[in-house]
């Protein structure tokens, strides 16, 4: 689909599926720009939120207590 400048945003679903989810959003008192805006900034906030790189440090180390030893401590 053309990506326009305005602020609109058009997509094409299924008529029946269309009436699944407008029951859905009535269900839960929520119109569909209010769920679209929701899951739209939360989806930007995640994609816009560093990752955590996680990289194994050789000089760190952690020794677990053996657990007999540490039963009769």
């Amino acid at each position: 689909m053309p990506k326009g400048s305005s602020g609109r945003i058009v997509i094409d679903v299924d008529p029946e599926f269309k009436t699944e989810i407008y029951a859905a959003l009535a269900a839960q008192d929520c119109t569909m720009k209010e769920w679209f805006l929701n899951h739209a900034k939360r989806l930007c906030e995640d994609y816009q939120q560093p990752t955590l790189s996680l990289v194994a440090d050789p000089e760190a180390s952690y020794n677990a207590p053996n657990r007999s030893t540490a039963r009769n401590a």
